[in-house]
């Protein structure tokens, strides 16, 4: 079973509270401790002026401890008032954006605190000092009454979900950076029981409100089609479609479900030959019409319309006897085209007489079934010719891979044409007139005996 389709990262990475985990905090106490200490040491004075210094930096260090106490000693008070300012608010004459800015200020304050108190267990960690640490231990969990909890995160989305819809996900993502409480869930249920058959599976997902969620199409289920159908739809309530299959919707604010809706129904899907055929509402023993293809050019081969949940290859067949509830039959093609050929050392039109020339090239599979069992052959009708090596084999093409006469692993770009190993050999006959044209045939042929072909010429120097 695929899972759903996120846009960008597959999760949402959880942005933690700077009063939940202090990893944030630590980290800016200690880029400011590195800074000042660049600062501090770029300003030493010369040893001369450092004992006529040394009185008035005593008495700045001292105002500094004055004023940084001071500020501790009021930070507390206020992140106080202001979080008794929010408990007492009513929500609901309060605007959203007010409250916001109530918050963010509360926050605001204890993280100074927070960072104080860190700065204060560090300095009580490295002088060994275990009274001091527990008190600014002490300090540091206490701001813990001040993190929204579940009460307060409810009582929040009741007054968010109030807002006119094209504001609610605004409010939401808020909520969701300033609450571990507030996790919104949706739950893919793939659930079926009918007839006998049973398929239970559910997928759930934790994202930001408002994320794209791209939801499975009919070909990521994996589900016995002939005894469950194939996917309608994803909807609110078990029989009732809202969305389609392969739909992009968005995060919703609150723990919801979608339920698969299935239907009876026998599916064409053929991206390359752009085909789309749905015939729905049959029964077991109906007649379907199988659609005709085109190839898009020469280099493709059909090789016949498939069903991956019951492994049906319809390869000849103009019509399919309806077995079951459904299947979804999708069209296999192989391709191999040719991107380049090339000599190597020589290129096109420098061709040596009396020298052993080797020749490579490079070809790709757009097709969507990977092409085994290759093997390639190289013909003249130029009678100045003599092939030495006409025959080599070729590793296999997944597909929508490259991949050249000699390279080790298919590639998602096309690769440079280089080495002797593995390659066409041929001789130019000494008395071949300089400007000669010299036409190659390339065939190569893959294991069930398809074959593609190419022309190429060279020109000797």
């Amino acid at each position: 079973m695929k899972g759903i389709n996120t846009p960008g990262a597959r999760a949402s990475k959880v942005e933690a509270s700077p009063l939940v985990s202090s990893k944030g905090a630590r980290y800016q106490t200690l880029r400011f401790l590195h800074s000042l200490g660049k600062v501090v040491h770029s300003m030493v004075p010369p040893h001369s002026l450092r004992l006529e210094m040394r009185h008035k930096n005593t008495i700045l260090v001292t105002c500094f401890l004055l004023c940084t106490g001071l500020t501790l000693l009021f930070a507390a008070p206020i992140a106080e008032d202001t979080y008794g300012k929010i408990q007492s608010m009513d929500l609901a004459s309060q605007s959203m954006d007010t409250i916001m800015q109530e918050y963010d200020k509360l926050y605001s304050q204890v993280t100074k605190i927070a960072q104080n108190a860190l700065e204060d267990m560090q300095k009580a960690r490295s002088e060994g000092n275990l009274q001091a640490y527990r008190d600014a231990h002490g300090r540091y969990s206490s701001l813990s009454r001040f993190v929204l909890n579940q009460q307060d995160t409810d009582r929040l989305l009741q007054r968010i979900l109030r807002e006119p819809e094209a504001e609610r996900t605004k409010y939401a993502t808020w909520l969701y950076g300033k609450s571990n409480y507030y996790r919104p869930v949706l739950s893919i249920d793939f659930s079926l029981s009918r007839d006998g058959y049973r398929y239970s599976y559910t997928q759930r997902l934790q994202q930001k409100p408002g994320t794209d969620i791209v939801l499975p199409d009919a070909s990521q289920v994996r589900v016995d089609r002939n005894r469950a159908g194939i996917l309608a739809g994803w909807g609110l309530q078990p029989e009732t479609v809202d969305f389609e299959p392969g739909q992009t919707i968005a995060m919703p604010l609150t723990n919801q479900t979608l339920y698969a809706v299935w239907k009876s129904a026998v599916q064409f899907s053929d991206t390359i030959g752009n085909i789309e055929s749905v015939q729905e509402q049959v029964s077991a023993g109906d007649e379907i019409t199988v659609p005709t293809v085109t190839p898009p050019d020469q280099s493709y081969r059909f090789v016949g319309w498939y069903d991956r949940s019951t492994r049906t290859l319809l390869d000849d067949e103009t019509t399919y006897t309806v077995s079951g509830k459904g299947a979804i039959f999708e069209g296999l093609w192989k391709n191999l085209t040719f991107d380049a050929f090339n000599t190597i050392y020589y290129g096109f039109d420098r061709l040596p007489v009396k020298t052993q020339i080797g020749m490579g090239f490079s070809i790709s599979n757009q097709g969507n079934v990977p092409l085994s069992g290759l093997k390639a052959t190289l013909a003249t009708e130029s009678s100045h010719v003599s092939i030495l090596q006409d025959t080599i084999v070729v590793r296999d093409i997944p597909a929508g891979m490259h991949r050249t006469n000699n390279s080790r692993y298919a590639t998602n770009i096309q690769s440079t044409i280089s080495g002797e190993a593995n390659t066409f050999r041929f001789v130019i006959d000494a008395a071949t007139p300089a400007g000669t044209e010299i036409p190659f045939v390339v065939t190569i042929t893959d294991s069930d005996g398809e074959s593609w072909t190419s022309q190429v010429v060279f020109k000797v120097k």
